[in-house]
């Protein structure tokens, strides 16, 4: 890897690092291969260097050599495993195939990884990767099985609630391509009530797939929210079943830390802020209070950036209801993020 002038840069590059604006707008995600238009685009947005990929970074000895020392490296492995078969699940689907026995074995394969709370941190890590459909889906299973997890349901609830997670957006697979790598937030009018069918046509789907309740019921519900503002029915609270709701979290928490194009990329801290604001108005508090509960203690360690550049670790949060934690700096000064809301934590490694 390394660092080059932006005037430098020519067609064919390979970015190494995810590249920004001054306000953390993701403008290109690492491992773009750029073209002239986008690096016009780089030049106009004053974006002054960016890291590329050198010859060794692309060689297979480097690959190899960044697998053994990653410290993630087994999470990767098994993610990868992960993705593959997903690939093969949906491809069946699109051509009208039988998925059951596939799932039964993606569900095991995922479930290891969801009873690991250093999913959320290698996950975080792997934002950058193509964020396809069948990731997006790989993702918020994981990320459902753990909240299902920390709820302190039983494992055959866990393993109804992974799947319904995985299969979630399967109703997407009726629509353009163009619709599959967005999410609600970037529709309006006539598409976003397009859009807003992708529920209850998964829903029929997996009913013509002998899948049992309440995994259908879980995916034609993942966009209800508990006042009433989601869709496709706007039913409230207690009428929403609660796979769903847990579905609708770890949802939620995927769009909110994965990189895309235009979007501001956020961390786990963000997550929490999130949920603590959500969880009496979306979401529901007997999802988010354990998930805030246990990644609160997940983070505390961590090494962090802010968005004015300062370095420090996250010492502890206060005992309140306060979503943000209190930082360390390297000099020694403590700030209570709460009480600073003009700084925010713009990246993080737990050690």
């Amino acid at each position: 890897m390394k660092t080059i002038d932006i005037d430098a840069l020519k067609p064919g590059m390979t970015l190494a690092k995810t590249v920004t604006n001054s306000d953390f707008i993701v403008l290109f995600l690492a491992n773009t291969v750029l073209n002239e238009k986008q690096i016009v685009l780089l030049k106009n947005m004053k974006i002054p260097s960016v890291c590329v990929k050198d010859e060794f970074d692309m060689s297979k000895l480097y690959q190899q050599v960044i697998s053994l020392k990653s410290k993630d490296s087994s999470f990767n492995r098994g993610f990868n495993k992960i993705n593959k078969l997903a690939n093969k699940i949906f491809a069946e689907i699109k051509t009208g195939g039988d998925i059951k026995s596939p799932i039964i074995m993606l569900v095991a394969r995922i479930l290891p990884l969801a009873d690991d709370a250093g999913s959320i941190n290698y996950l975080f890590n792997l934002g950058h990767m193509d964020n396809t459909l069948a990731q997006h889906c790989e993702r918020v299973a994981i990320f459902a099985g753990i909240m299902a997890k920390w709820m302190d349901l039983d494992w055959a609830e866990i393993r109804q609630i992974v799947t319904a997670a995985f299969l979630h957006d399967i109703g997407k697979f009726k629509f353009p391509p163009t619709f599959l790598h967005r999410t609600v937030d970037d529709f309006q009018g006539t598409e976003l009530q397009l859009y807003k069918t992708h529920c209850q046509i998964g829903r029929n789907m997996l009913r013509d797939l002998n899948f049992a309740e309440p995994i259908p019921t879980a995916v034609y519900q993942h966009h209800e929210y508990m006042n009433g503002s989601g869709f496709p029915s706007g039913i409230r609270g207690k009428d929403i079943h609660p796979f769903a709701k847990i579905i609708a979290a770890a949802d939620a928490y995927d769009a909110l830390i994965s990189e895309r194009p235009g979007h501001v990329k956020k961390t786990p801290f963000d997550a929490i802020n999130l949920f603590a604001k959500s969880q009496f108005s979306r979401l529901d508090p007997h999802v988010c209070v354990p998930f805030i509960t246990r990644i609160k203690d997940h983070l505390i360690g961590s090494h962090v950036i802010l968005k004015d550049g300062r370095k420090g670790t996250v010492i502890f949060y206060p005992k309140d209801f306060a979503s943000l934690p209190v930082i360390r700096l390297e000099d020694g000064t403590q700030i209570n993020l709460n009480l600073e809301r003009n700084l925010s934590i713009v990246k993080y490694e737990i050690t």
